[in-house]
């Protein structure tokens, strides 16, 4: 087979062909490499017919019309054979038979060849450090700490840097490492801050020599966000309450809802059990009153707060509505909650306009 007929094969086929062969160290190579192996281990060069070999294949000729009859007897048996493994095949509820797929494997390198580290949060209390140090900076530090390097300890220095660079934060603590390490889990005295980690080593008389510095994280809050709600919203109409909490969205038009409402009013009235204390229709507040004559009233308000955050630059909607984020990207907005099944979809949009999310919150109140 000639290189041409091997470049047309795929190259699973190219494996198949030298794990034929017996080759071994085929799996990492390219096709290329495939093919060159191929035809390193399967050239020969041509050898002129002698009379020995001649001879030889007269000598053979022979010995092949003998062995005529027993090939034939294999091959019965072998068809045989073949038709019972068929037959058996039928009750095998297993894979079958399949063909076999080399994947090349692929092995993470030990070392990149870089010096850098990197930090990452994992909690509001905790930040994961992984790192690299090359061969030339560690000959390059002993350059610059001299005599001192090997006594030397390799730490890593954990800067608060919330208010300050890091350059010139005085809030900072050191961690001595292990010989050989290169991660870390840092434990942070503070939640809700900003760090940034240099790698380098303290030499004995208390100087920092820095070999490397992080990148700058933030670390989140611990527990709900103490801005609970910055937006009320103040509606007059009872319409445009309905709309807000989702009312209009469960098929009901704006003068639907006022016939409504005006028949809750009015059998209110009529019962008794109305006064003019009621704080917020659009709120969900009811009002039971007992003995009118002695003013005893019951005034219930639900309302529901939809708060979250997104990328400060995105554009938010909140049923259908533009909602301005705060500069850190939080949002908050507080509904009235009457009865029934409310639906808030809220989409943030990215703003090359190629991400999009919704998040639809479904609430359902049932006042008894």
């Amino acid at each position: 087979m000639d290189k041409s007929q091997l470049q047309s094969m795929t190259k699973q086929e190219l494996s198949e062909r030298a794990k034929d062969l017996n080759l071994s160290g085929f799996s990492r190579m390219s096709k290329a490499e495939l093919v060159q192996l191929i035809l390193d281990n399967t050239k020969s060069e041509p050898v002129a017919e002698t009379k020995n070999s001649r001879t030889k294949k007269t000598k053979a000729s022979g010995a092949e019309s003998k062995s005529v009859s027993r090939t034939v007897s294999e091959t019965t048996t072998a068809v045989v054979d073949f038709k019972d493994e068929a037959e058996k095949s039928k009750y095998y509820v297993g894979g079958g038979i399949r063909e076999q797929f080399y994947e090349e494997s692929f092995v993470f390198p030990q070392e990149y060849g870089s010096t850098k580290i990197v930090l990452m949060v994992r909690d509001p209390y905790w930040m994961y450090a992984y790192w690299e140090v090359t061969y030339q900076k560690i000959e390059e530090m002993k350059k610059k700490i001299g005599d001192q390097f090997n006594n030397s300890k390799l730490i890593l220095r954990v800067k608060d840097t919330t208010n300050s660079s890091a350059d010139d934060t005085d809030k900072y603590f050191d961690i001595h490492l292990a010989p050989g390490a290169n991660n870390w889990y840092i434990n942070v005295p503070s939640d809700c801050s900003d760090y940034i980690v240099d790698l380098g080593f303290l030499s004995p008389d208390g100087k920092f020599y820095l070999v490397a510095r992080s990148n700058r994280i933030s670390v989140p809050r611990v527990g709900v966000s103490d801005e609970v709600d910055e937006e009320y919203a103040t509606i007059d109409e009872l319409d445009k309450i309905y709309a807000l909490s989702g009312g209009l969205s469960i098929g009901m038009s704006s003068g639907e809802i006022r016939e409504m409402m005006k028949k809750r009013i009015e059998q209110a009235i009529s019962s008794g059990a109305f006064s003019g204390a009621v704080s917020s229709w659009g709120s969900g507040g009811l009002v039971k009153k007992e003995k009118k004559e002695r003013n005893f009233f019951l005034v219930v308000n639900t309302e529901l707060i939809v708060y979250g955050a997104t990328v400060p630059d995105a554009e938010l909607t909140i049923q259908g509505k533009p909602k301005k984020l705060n500069p850190d990207g939080t949002f908050s907005m507080r509904f009235a909650l009457p009865d029934g099944l409310q639906e808030i979809p809220v989409k943030a949009i990215s703003s090359d306009k190629i991400d999009e999310i919704t998040i639809t919150p479904i609430v359902s109140k049932k006042t008894v």
